[in-house]
């Protein structure tokens, strides 16, 4: 019987399973609202995503049987989805490097985002700041044989979903604390400055295995809902 794998659903790891062409399928997970099974049967920290590896065609995705291999964590199901699927990566030795450091980098712009849209109440001042300035520190890791190369590696696959949410989300305004949060975003980020970090993100936005498995209709659907909770949360 033909096998095929199970992924237990995250944006990243969609990404990297699609553009391997891999045989697999999806299992969405609710995360506020995780099934009772996930747990125990699936993931003990109760994270997502993970992967069932080579399941069997015919597999019931919530009862594994004991013993059954199960990777948890983004970063290693990509790395090891990689390792099966060697074209995902960049063909010369260099630029896999260069984007290595690139997406290690990205690290804290992704921290900074989040103080901006979700910590902050507004998205504004030394929020906007700090996310402003770590996209400056991490533009020059940007390689620009990685930003005019038609190919995409490993690297593409861990900022892809998160750097394309900062312009989706802004241009949605899918930030409820003030009307004009993600137009400050934009406007600030239209600066020449940034014009390599708008051209990475540009090739990513335009990516099929991205605009294939990354739904940006329902993250920002889920994103206003979030944020919405939160807002009204901080103003009890």
């Amino acid at each position: 019987m033909s096998k095929q794998s199970i992924l237990y659903s995250a944006d990243v790891a969609r990404v990297a399973m699609k553009a391997s062409g891999a045989d697999y399928k999806i299992v969405e997970i609710d995360l506020k609202n995780k099934p009772e099974w996930y747990q125990p049967k699936i993931n003990p920290a109760s994270k997502v995503p993970a992967l069932w590896y080579d399941a069997p065609r015919d597999a019931d995705a919530t009862a594994p049987p004991p013993g059954t291999f199960i990777l948890p964590e983004s970063a290693l199901i990509v790395d090891f989805i990689a390792s099966v699927y060697p074209d995902l990566q960049f063909k010369d030795p260099i630029t896999r490097a260069k984007g290595a450091l690139m997406a290690l980098q990205y690290e804290a712009v992704s921290k900074a985002w989040f103080a901006y849209s979700v910590m902050s109440d507004g998205g504004s001042g030394k929020e906007l700041d700090d996310f402003l300035n770590a996209v400056r520190e991490f533009t020059p890791f940007i390689p620009e044989e990685v930003v005019k190369s038609d190919d995409y590696g490993v690297a593409d696959i861990m900022i892809a979903p998160f750097m394309t949410r900062i312009f989706e989300f802004s241009r949605r305004e899918a930030y409820p604390w003030n009307e004009k949060s993600g137009e400050t975003v934009l406007s600030a980020l239209s600066a020449d400055e940034f014009k390599q970090f708008r051209a990475y993100h540009d090739k990513l936005a335009k990516w099929d295995a991205l605009q294939s498995t990354v739904d940006c209709d329902k993250n920002t659907e889920y994103m206003k809902k979030h944020m919405g909770e939160m807002k009204a949360r901080f103003k009890k």
